[in-house]
């Protein structure tokens, strides 16, 4: 606010104008007033001036205007404080709901990525004693190969360690009384098998590869456990038929006897035996693959089977009580696959089928290492073939440098 009453050159100016005027009577209601002179209105127009700047101040300033301004101001304020508050009651509600967004959306997340489904878990029940199964079949093999070894090298408590006629007499007599069939040429065979024959489900057995072994998933053959079972009996029977049909002759003394050099003899007997025992070890590990494993997984494997339309006996049979590794590992790299509902189950989330692939590379893996064992088998049968027939050549050149 302008100071008038400090402005003493503007006022000076106002009274020189109105001296210039001849005198002006400022209270026109007295008649009897005198010309004012220019000290008058100067001291006049000062207390006018004053008296304004007190009213202007004091009344119009400190008693309307101010407190007019004071309110617009409050109003003002309130409003811009009331339009932030707004806006961030609007923020806090919006970053509200963003958290609860990203909440619900990690639960999501979680539940999808983190849920396994029904079909993977089939995958761990499948092949849940499939390690133990596996071992038992390596031992099985082994078993086996030693047997045989055993029965050509005529060890004690054995037929064949009385040499080859005793080793003949002990499979005819198993023959006659287990695998003997009355009706074989034309049941010219009833006279010599003992009490009938043996069963009809184990006649011929001991010649029937494709019955014995190739059309079983699961043999109830345990090594370990010291009881003997018929399959034993006839996979071992189906053995002496396929290897080392005669035996070996028993050389007891290796000193030479007139022409035969008996040590030369003993150690081509031998030679014949490690022969041997390499083209019986691709048939005992088919044997051992189909020997009985464990049974923690039995139930889920026939529950497979039965999904695939087979009734509960047909499953039960065709599992075995104690499923072997090839059993299991049938289940899981064909059967399981031939049901439509694994199809649809892979309308599943992309974690859960993610998962289900792993499982899947994890048995084609094992499925690839059992392919390379045997290629392996193979190879050591194509190298002994190779051998076999270079020992040929090679015993004639001898033969013409001797």
């Amino acid at each position: 606010m302008v100071r008038y009453g400090s402005n003493q050159s503007v006022l000076k100016y106002i009274f020189l104008f109105l001296c210039a005027l001849g005198g002006i009577s400022l209270f026109p209601s007295r008649a009897n007033a005198l010309c004012t002179t220019c000290t008058m209105y100067e001291n006049y127009i000062k207390n006018e001036f004053t008296q304004h700047q007190n009213w202007m101040t004091n009344q119009w300033w400190e008693q309307n205007f101010e407190p007019g301004l004071k309110k617009i101001a409050d109003e003002a304020r309130n409003a811009i404080v009331f339009e932030v508050a707004a806006i961030g009651a609007f923020l806090d509600a919006q970053n509200e709901n963003a958290a609860q967004r990203a909440l619900q959306e990690m639960s999501s997340n979680t539940l999808k990525n983190y849920t396994a489904s029904d079909t993977i878990c089939k995958f761990g029940t499948l092949s849940r004693s499939l390690a133990l199964s596996q071992s038992k079949s390596k031992l099985n093999q082994l078993a086996l190969a030693k047997r045989s070894q055993g029965r050509q090298l005529g060890q004690t408590n054995m037929a064949s360690s009385q040499g080859e006629d005793a080793d003949r007499l002990a499979r005819l007599i198993q023959f006659r009384k287990d695998y003997c069939d009355p009706n074989d040429f034309g049941t010219g065979m009833k006279n010599l098998c003992t009490s009938g024959g043996g069963k009809d489900s184990r006649q011929n057995i001991d010649i029937d590869f494709t019955r014995a072994v190739d059309t079983k998933n699961s043999l109830n053959i345990d090594f370990s456990d010291n009881t003997f079972t018929e399959d034993e009996t006839d996979i071992m029977a189906l053995a002496n038929n396929l290897y080392a049909h005669r035996v070996f002759d028993r050389i007891t003394d290796l000193s030479n006897d007139g022409n035969i050099d008996r040590k030369t003899a003993f150690l081509d007997q031998r030679s014949i035996v490690a022969k041997r025992s390499v083209a019986e070890n691709s048939f005992y590990n088919m044997v051992g693959q189909k020997s009985k494993g464990g049974d923690a997984s039995k139930n889920f494997l026939v529950a497979v089977i039965k999904n695939l339309g087979l009734s509960d006996a047909d499953a039960q049979k065709y599992v075995g009580n104690n499923p072997s590794y090839d059993a299991q590992m049938e289940v899981l790299t064909k059967k399981l696959y031939q049901d439509p509902a694994f199809y649809a189950n892979l309308m599943d989330s992309p974690a859960n089928v993610n998962r289900q692939y792993a499982a899947l590379q994890a048995f084609g893996l094992m499925q690839r290492r059992d392919i390379f064992e045997t290629i392996t088998r193979s190879e050591m049968l194509m190298s002994l073939l190779l051998e076999m027939e270079i020992a040929k050549y090679q015993d004639n050149i001898q033969n013409r440098s001797n």
